[in-house]
């Protein structure tokens, strides 16, 4: 990914904008870790939300990071928890992480309609729980942090 790109730039401590999320230094070791006992290289597997009305009759076709699985099934199984529905879709795509200087970076760049950001991604897979598979899916329509979530039973 060129370095350009500033949606690659994991940008811990207070956020830059507001509405942006927190990154905290044990939410970037936590995923740093990962990468590591992953060989360097972490396959991962983004839900992400479409809004139909925007895609239909508004500015056009974007996809937002809303939760994200250590595999494809449970990424799937995650997305059909959510359902989709006349106004809202849920997109399954893959991405792969890796470190560069010791933090983790997307591997690939990513398609400019997929409207998120390193730290976003970040954000989600540190909520994962050592030994779990995925984290919880945000389906509403405001900030992380204020839910309300679905999520795979344990």
């Amino acid at each position: 990914m060129p370095d350009l790109d500033q949606r690659n730039i994991l940008h811990v401590g207070a956020p830059m904008r507001p509405g942006d999320p927190e990154i905290t230094s044990a939410m970037a070791d936590a995923v740093s870790a990962r990468i590591t006992v992953a060989g360097g290289s972490l396959p991962v597997w983004a839900v992400l939300h479409e809004d139909v009305y925007e895609t239909r009759l508004g500015d056009g076709f974007y996809l937002h990071l809303r939760g994200a699985a250590l595999n494809e099934a449970d990424a799937q199984a995650l997305a059909a928890l959510a359902g989709d529905a006349e106004w809202v879709k849920w997109h399954v795509r893959a991405y792969r992480l890796g470190l560069k200087n010791g933090v983790p970076v997307l591997l690939k760049s990513w398609p400019k309609e997929e409207e998120f950001t390193l730290d976003e991604f970040v954000t989600v897979l540190a909520e994962i729980p050592p030994g779990g598979v995925a984290s919880k899916l945000h389906t509403g329509t405001g900030r992380r942090e204020d839910g309300p979530f679905v999520e795979l039973p344990r």
